[in-house]
Order: C-alpha cells, then structure tokens, then sequence
C-alpha cells in the first residue's frame, strides 16, 4: 500500500497539494506535508521543504530538516546551515544529522563548530554527520570527543571514527 501511495504522491497535483499543505494554519497538516514529502524524491520537494525552514513553529521546521537530510539533495546544504544561527539545541542537533545525510563537504566547517557545543546531543550529532562525509581530515576534529564527559557524545565519536576508517581502508 505504501508503494502505491508513493507512485500516487510522485504526480505533480499530488505534490503541489503537499506543497500548499506546508502553509496551512494547522501545524499538524504542516508537519505531515514535510513528512510525505521527506519520504519522496520529487525535483519540487527540497525546494518547497526550503522555503519552509522559516516556518514560525520550531516542530514544523524540526521535520522539514530532517525531511530534507532525508531527501539528500545538496541544494539545501547553504540554508540548513544558515538555519544553526541563534537556533535551539533541537535545531542545531536536526541540522547537523540532515547535513551529515546529504554528505556533502560544505558542511565540514559548521558541523566542526558545533562540535564544541554546549549541548551533547548536538556535539553527538555533528561528530556523526561528519564521520558520514567521509573526509579523513576531520578525524583530528573528532578525537577529542573520545574523552567528553557524555558517553552519548563518547559513542558518536567512536562511530565517526569508525566510519571514518572504513573508508579509508576501503
């Protein structure tokens, strides 16, 4: 039934109906709209899920990040970084996950700040996002989280690491 639901969603009326549905007045609708569209890879779905990262409602845009990392396109690489400016810790943390899905080596340098964060959640999250881009560089970056003080954070940094050497090996 999802497979067919998802053929169905990929026309583009049915699109443009999940796109109007990121403006409704009712969060719900809005975060459902960013959800379905997170699950399909239609050209107009990162550009509508973009323009909703101003939405007002902090959940509305927590799902449009992670609708969007989901998705993978690079084009919403600049504005989910521009989205950590003075953003909450839930912001910070979805970012740093959308940006370590998509994968692409712009993000290296904010995801690197963000391993100082004040939050370990989001120090977990940056540590993994960069360990999925892949750029063996960054590994001095993640080697001091080994010794952080949250295991969380302990943990993303051995997966980076690990990830990390694959890829290297590999």
């Amino acid at each position: 039934m999802e497979v067919l639901q998802r053929r169905v969603l990929r026309d583009g009326k049915s699109i443009n109906i999940l796109v109007e549905q990121l403006n409704h007045v009712s969060i719900p609708y809005r975060v459902k709209a960013a959800t379905e569209l997170g699950k399909i890879h239609h050209p107009h779905a990162a550009a509508a899920l973009i323009r909703s990262l101003s939405d007002p409602e902090s959940d509305v845009v927590f799902v449009v990040i992670k609708s969007l990392g989901a998705i993978g396109d690079p084009v919403a690489v600049e504005p989910l970084i521009s989205c950590l400016d003075g953003a909450d810790r839930w912001v910070r943390r979805g970012v740093a996950a959308a940006l370590g899905d998509i994968r692409d080596s712009r993000a290296i340098l904010p995801l690197s700040g963000l391993l100082g964060d004040e939050r370990a959640e989001v120090r977990a999250a940056a540590a993994e996002a960069l360990g999925k881009i892949g750029d063996p560089a960054v590994a001095e970056l993640i080697r001091p989280l080994l010794n952080d003080k949250k295991d969380i954070v302990q943990d993303a940094a051995w997966e980076a690491l690990r990830v990390l050497s694959e890829r290297t090996e590999g």
